[in-house]
C-alpha cells in the first residue's frame, strides 16, 4: 500500500476545519468536491477525498518542507535537528554534531548545497 502524503499547509487546513465545532467530516468533504473553501483552508481543495479522510484521522504523512542548505543550516546553529534528504533515505544532523564525523562525508559539497534539506525542529538532544 502507498503512503499518502499531504503538504503541511493540507494539514494545517485539516486541523482548522476539525477544531470549527460544527464542520464535521462529511460538510468538508462536501466543500471539497465544490472546491469551496476560502483563502484559509484552500490547500483542501486540490485534496482527494481520500486524502482528506486520511488526514482527518491522522494516517497521512506530511511531506517535508524543503529549505536551501545555507537555510538548514542556520537552523542547526539556532539548536534544531535538520535533516539531509537523499535517494529516499533520511540523514539527521543534529547541533553538536561536527560535520568531519558524521554520514555528510559520504556526500559531496555540491550534493549537500544542491541537495534537500528540511528542519525538523528543536533538538531534544542537544546539551
Amino acid at each position: 500500500m502507498n503512503k499518502i502524503t499531504v503538504t503541511k499547509s493540507q494539514m494545517e487546513a485539516i486541523e482548522r476545519q476539525k477544531v470549527i465545532s460544527d464542520m464535521k467530516l462529511k460538510h468538508v468533504l462536501g466543500h471539497a468536491r465544490e472546491k469551496n473553501f476560502c483563502a484559509a483552508s484552500e490547500p483542501i481543495n486540490f485534496m482527494s477525498e481520500e486524502q482528506i479522510v486520511l488526514a482527518w484521522h491522522g494516517h497521512v504523512e506530511v511531506e517535508p518542507e524543503y529549505v536551501y542548505f545555507f537555510e538548514a543550516f542556520k537552523a542547526r546553529k539556532e539548536g534544531k535537528k535538520v535533516l539531509f534528504h537523499s535517494n529516499a533515505r533520511i540523514y539527521e544532523l543534529y547541533p553538536n554534531d561536527t560535520i568531519e564525523n558524521t554520514w555528510a562525508n559520504r556526500f559531496s559539497l555540491t550534493d549537500l548545497v544542491e541537495g534537500e534539506w528540511s528542519i525538523e525542529g528543536e533538538d531534544d538532544n542537544n546539551e
